[in-house]
């Protein structure tokens, strides 16, 4: 891999997000979150794109099974929790018609989703996700995710927001 490679990793975003020069500590670690909304989505709205180490990114499996990927970037906040349906764990793969799971209720019948920023959800998701990568550590703590995502609030045909997490520590 050429310098310039390791100096800067290339986000390429499906969907619609487009491309974003992405710096990175190390040519192995990556932490990146990219979202855009249609008009009119809701709770995130226009875009936006967050990168460590200059924004806070956190990601990790609850032992309740949810995946928490947590952005705190100066005064911003973002929170995005994926779960599975009852009795499943979260594994890799395409999860389809997930909705709302708020964050002490108990696990749906249907994949969970749920979406916080600035003292906004969405109560009424409708969304699917993909899971391309989620693997752990010896201790059992989460290391690596890619993950994409569309939201939709309100109706299953309303606004979409896409969004994708890229998390290698």
């Amino acid at each position: 891999m050429n310098s310039l490679r390791r100096a800067c990793v290339v986000l390429t975003a499906a969907a619609g997000l487009g491309s974003v020069l992405v710096p990175a500590a190390s040519a192995d670690s990556l932490q990146t979150v990219a979202y855009t909304s249609e008009d009119g989505a809701w709770p995130l709205e226009g875009s936006a794109q967050y990168a460590a180490p200059g924004d806070e990114i956190a990601v990790f499996e609850s032992t309740q099974g949810i995946l928490w990927i947590d952005v705190q970037s100066g005064l911003k906040d973002l929170n995005v929790e994926l779960s599975a349906p009852a009795g499943e764990t979260l594994h890799t793969g395409t999860y389809t018609g997930a909705r709302f799971r708020g964050q002490s209720d108990p696990a749906l019948n249907t994949p969970g989703i749920f979406v916080y920023t600035h003292g906004n959800v969405c109560g009424d998701d409708y969304a699917d996700f993909t899971i391309d990568r989620l693997d752990k550590d010896a201790d059992g703590r989460t290391t690596d995710v890619d993950v994409t995502f569309v939201q939709h609030c309100g109706s299953p045909d309303g606004p979409a927001t896409r969004g994708e997490v890229h998390f290698h520590a």
